[in-house]
């Protein structure tokens, strides 16, 4: 069976239903995994008849597909509104994590999506079209990084897309671990280790400026200048 969208009522009422399965299907696919989770669970969980569920999504991988693209849309405008107003850039860099970890406690869910997006990456005939959700992650520190470059904030011959990849695998990675390891406290775990991973990019690219959102312990604001060779 294909993964083609299928025909959606074009009503209110239709949108709804369908953005309603899309947040359910999300917390069902982040506490079970897509390949544990059946599709009896899905029409369990969303509370419909089996027609009425197939009427909007035909096959698990065509919703674990549009859950991906909503929860990567909705949680990148979150960053991002949560980010606006910062006056450089390198301060939107240092804040990301911690707005990011406080947006994972309210939606435990929502980070899920890499979680999702690496097992749908599994699936050869799905692998191409899951890239979108950590390219379109990596783009974005990425492109913080050079505006703090051009702002003079951070080394000049940092590679951003480089170091925007390395931040992405870092705090997912962290967000892997603590969800392995399920120790009590983990949300609290999870908030430190995170913060321990803003200081060193801090330390490291901005010589300890201490900026919105790094940790109060840190040196006091300095800049490093940009250097041409390192």
């Amino acid at each position: 069976m294909g993964d083609a969208a299928p025909m959606v009522p074009a009503t209110a009422k239709g949108e709804a239903t369908r953005a309603y399965l899309l947040r359910t299907a999300a917390v069902v696919f982040a506490e079970h995994g897509y390949a544990a989770t059946t599709m009896a669970q899905l029409i369990d969980a969303c509370g419909l008849t089996k027609g009425a569920f197939y009427f909007y999504f035909r096959s698990k991988a065509e919703l674990a597909l549009a859950v991906l693209a909503e929860q990567k849309t909705r949680f990148l405008d979150r960053v991002a509104a949560a980010l606006a107003g910062r006056e450089r850039a390198v301060d939107e860099l240092l804040a990301m994590v911690p707005v990011m970890v406080e947006l994972i406690e309210r939606d435990p869910a929502a980070w899920s999506v890499t979680r999702l997006a690496r097992e749908l990456a599994a699936e050869p005939e799905l692998t191409t079209r899951v890239r979108e959700p950590m390219t379109a992650w990596v783009a974005l520190l990425a492109g913080v990084v050079r505006r703090a470059q051009a702002e003079g904030d951070l080394r000049a011959e940092v590679d951003a897309d480089a170091l925007a990849a390395v931040l992405v695998a870092a705090f997912d990675g962290l967000r892997s671990l603590t969800d392995v390891l399920r120790r009590p406290g983990a949300s609290a775990l999870f908030a430190e280790r995170a913060r321990v991973l803003v200081s060193l990019v801090d330390l490291a690219l901005c010589g300890g400026r201490g900026a919105a959102g790094s940790p109060a312990s840190l040196p006091g604001p300095r800049v490093v200048p940009v250097r041409p060779g390192g």
